[in-house]
């Protein structure tokens, strides 16, 4: 078990989830990519190998794993993105935060 005094902070921890939007664009803007990797490789690559159903098949298998390997990585991607969401729905409403507000309005 981790000490409570590597644990991060509560404010280092609200900083990590303000973050989650940006780590949501890089999971897309990566499934962009392999989805246009996947196009040229389709264009470029299957009109020379059209001569034999076994040569175009092999052509596109490879990129067409790699967009499926894509696919199921953006699913876990956008999976933890809305776990995260969640996290940061239970932290403004948890009675810590609200008695923290209170205590500032106070201030």
């Amino acid at each position: 078990m981790v000490a409570d005094s590597d644990s991060p902070s509560t404010e280092d921890i609200e900083g990590r989830i303000e973050q989650v939007g940006r780590y949501s664009r890089f999971v897309k803007v990566g499934l962009g990519v392999i989805v246009s990797a996947f196009a040229i490789a389709v264009v470029g690559r299957l009109p020379y190998n059209l001569d034999s159903v076994a040569s175009a098949v092999d052509a596109i298998l490879l990129p067409l794993i790699f967009v499926g390997m894509g696919l199921l990585l953006f699913g876990i991607g956008m999976h933890l993105h809305l776990m995260h969401l969640n996290l940061v729905k239970q932290l403004r409403k948890s009675p810590v935060s609200d008695s923290q507000s209170e205590e500032q309005a106070k201030s």
